[in-house]
């Protein structure tokens, strides 16, 4: 992943969210279509717990929908993080301090979100991607952690969806000129 000037986390949510085309809220799957673009141009790394790939299941897509996936790990630009004794010990440490310090109201963190969340800090990862609201479940929501998990800095967002600049053509000598 060298070369590459941000490092993306991305939680399980938003390659299923992918594979599955979902229809969501206005520029949510712009901003993952953008990621998967500058990934696959080489512009921007991705980094992914070895955990999402028990977590993305071929069943739940068309035939060779799930080959996309594969396909997208198998890239220069992207890294799949073994959960190793670092990782499972921040994890846990994660767990502890959200259920003696409740966020919203809800004392867990889920273990595969806390292996999610302590892989993207010992990476050190630009940002944090995720749909999980927390809406749908009983556990703590990851947006909700934004900014500061448990004493950790992290941004914890939706993918983000930039305009393209444009690409202004110069067409006269004369502005050709004052341009250089």
């Amino acid at each position: 992943m060298t070369g590459t000037k941000e490092i993306y986390y991305w939680d399980t949510c938003l390659f299923c969210s992918w594979l599955a085309d979902e229809k969501r809220t206005s520029g949510d799957m712009d901003g993952v279509r953008e990621i998967v673009s500058r990934v696959k141009k080489r512009d921007a790394g991705l980094i992914t717990s070895a955990l999402t790939l028990s977590e993305v299941l071929p069943s739940k897509y068309p035939t060779g929908t799930y080959d996309l996936f594969d396909d997208l790990l198998k890239r220069t630009t992207i890294k799949v993080v073994a959960v190793d004794r670092k990782i499972a010990k921040l994890a846990g440490e994660l767990r502890a301090y959200y259920d003696t310090n409740p966020k919203d109201g809800k004392k867990q963190l889920a273990t595969p979100d806390a292996i999610h969340l302590a892989t993207a800090i010992i990476n050190s990862v630009t940002e944090f991607h995720t749909f999980d609201s927390g809406e749908q479940r009983k556990s703590i929501g990851l947006l909700q952690l934004d900014g500061n998990v448990a004493g950790h800095k992290l941004v914890i967002c939706k993918p983000k969806f930039r305009q393209p600049l444009l690409d202004l053509v110069v067409t006269d000598e004369k502005s050709k000129k004052s341009q250089n």
